[in-house]
């Protein structure tokens, strides 16, 4: 009998095991990743917990401008953003608490956006982005708990938060592929934006409006939670077009973190120490563009060298994360300024001079010769020859040397990359006004990105990262204009 029990037992514990395995694989493919910007916490908690030296915390505010990239290969300081739009201070405060459980960075700097306003007010869709991506810990439960009480939730609300599963299975229905395979692991908070939205630069106020209770009450509790886990502490203000009364608010922070002690950068009075231009610096009225977040990001990086111990980390073996966000956001960078070519020729240009990291795959199509030898002064600089572009055909370089050249209208062939394979294909066949027409496929990890018919297609990818910067077209029938595939998502 008691044999009977035991075996019995063992069944029903593995059989928990296994349903808690099950649950555990559906959570991790459906859960919540995003919190509307930062790196999130499913990069965080994969991460080495004595890597991180500094960690930004906040509103949209937070990862719209600290450039972690520009902090990393200029400074060697290893940087996370951990942050969520829109976030309330109370929210700050538990992501504070969940980073510093399982991770031990030498300083925070907590963004103050969260201070101005009126009073905290969570909305419930705010909470689910907020609380479903972290794991299951004593902090996620005080959270969950905290919120079903200040929202006034009833027992219902606050097991479908807790569980997670009820309230994600409605993401079955919209699981894409980066569900289920992280493209950007890397992602340390920050993706930047090259947009330009000028303004009028706003009037610096020096009066000071009180804190709420509730808000100072929050404060001090972030201030408390970096003291029991030893570490420092910045308070700072995001420069964006802010009126009056949230100067004011941005104002007070200054005898609160005066009494504690605690370093605070306003930087709504400092738009001339930073060299901050209205005209230019802005992506919209609330969020800084690249031109800005460099800017800020010296500022702020200048200031943690000063006033504490940081080692440049650049080098170390294990922060080829940091190294990959760096080209990450770099490819961006060249993304914009291939973009930004006002024809052809300009980015054919440009081509020549990409880095060693970058794969160029460059075929001339169709009756590409329309208007003469266009294209042939800037395709020698890349290593063309005038015979190669008489016949056509398709390139592949890679690291500035060609690796590939299929001649003519007619080829196949499959390239395996790290991350797939670049497929390339041409036939002819007689249209049905018996005319020769050419039919192209020039595939990259299964997308075409094959767009003019009659002139050149190019695509510049990165296959360290498996990154797409840029698959451009020119249609020689249309003039000497780019037509640009859409930045995919990440």
């Amino acid at each position: 009998m008691r044999r009977k029990c035991f075996i019995n037992g063992i069944k029903i514990a593995l059989f928990s095991i296994l349903v808690c395995g099950m649950l555990i694989s559906i959570l991790k493919v459906f859960n919540y990743k995003s919190t509307g910007g930062g790196g999130g916490f499913q990069h965080l908690y994969g991460m080495d917990k004595d890597t991180i030296d500094v960690m930004f915390f906040g509103s949209s505010h937070a990862h719209c401008t600290i450039d972690h990239g520009y902090l990393w290969e200029e400074y060697g300081i290893a940087g996370y953003t951990l942050s969520a739009g829109a976030q309330q201070l109370d929210s700050t405060y538990y992501f504070i608490k969940e980073a510093l459980r399982v991770h031990n960075p030498k300083v925070i700097a907590v963004e103050m956006y969260g201070v101005t306003g009126g009073e905290i007010n969570n909305a419930e869709t705010e909470i689910y982005r907020n609380t479903l991506p972290m794991r299951w810990s004593p902090v996620f439960h005080e959270y969950v708990s905290y919120m079903s009480e200040n929202m006034d939730m009833d027992k219902t609300w606050k097991q479908q938060v807790y569980t997670k599963i009820p309230i994600i299975h409605s993401r079955y229905a919209e699981a894409e592929r980066s569900d289920f395979k992280d493209n950007v692991p890397f992602m340390m908070g920050y993706r930047g934006s090259y947009e330009v939205v000028p303004f009028e630069e706003p009037n610096v106020v020096l009066e000071k409006a009180e804190i709420s209770r509730e808000k100072e009450k929050w404060l001090q509790k972030i201030v408390d939670v970096a003291a029991e886990n030893d570490v420092q502490v910045v308070f700072f203000a995001a420069p964006y077009v802010v009126d009056a009364e949230s100067q004011k608010q941005y104002n007070a922070i200054e005898d609160f973190a005066a009494e504690k002690g605690i370093v605070y950068i306003n930087y709504n009075k400092l738009y001339d120490e930073i060299g901050l231009d209205f005209e230019t610096d802005f992506r919209d009225s609330g969020h800084l563009n690249n031109y800005g977040s460099v800017k800020v990001t010296g500022h702020m990086a200048d200031l943690l060298k000063e006033n504490y111990e940081l080692e440049d980390k650049r080098g170390q073996s294990n922060y080829a994360l940091w190294d990959e966000n760096a080209l990450y956001l770099r490819n961006k960078e060249l993304r914009n300024e291939l973009l930004d070519s006002a024809d052809i020729n300009e980015y054919l240009q440009k081509l020549a001079e990409v880095g060693d990291e970058q794969i160029i795959i460059l075929a001339l199509n169709g009756n590409y010769n329309a208007l003469g030898e266009v294209y042939l002064d800037n395709l020698t600089k890349l290593g063309i020859t005038p015979d190669e572009y008489t016949q056509g055909g398709v390139w592949i370089f890679k690291n500035r040397n060609r690796i590939l050249y299929l001649p003519g209208k007619e080829y196949k062939e499959c390239i395996k990359t790290r991350a797939g394979e670049i497929s390339l294909q041409s036939s002819v066949y007689t249209a049905e006004d018996e005319t020769i027409k050419e039919n192209v496929q020039l595939l990259l990890n299964g997308e075409d990105y094959y767009q003019a018919e009659n002139g050149v297609n190019i695509i510049v990818y990165n296959e360290g990262l498996n990154q797409l910067i840029d698959a451009a077209a020119d249609d020689i029938y249309l003039g000497l204009e780019l037509v640009h595939c859409e930045e995919p998502e990440e």
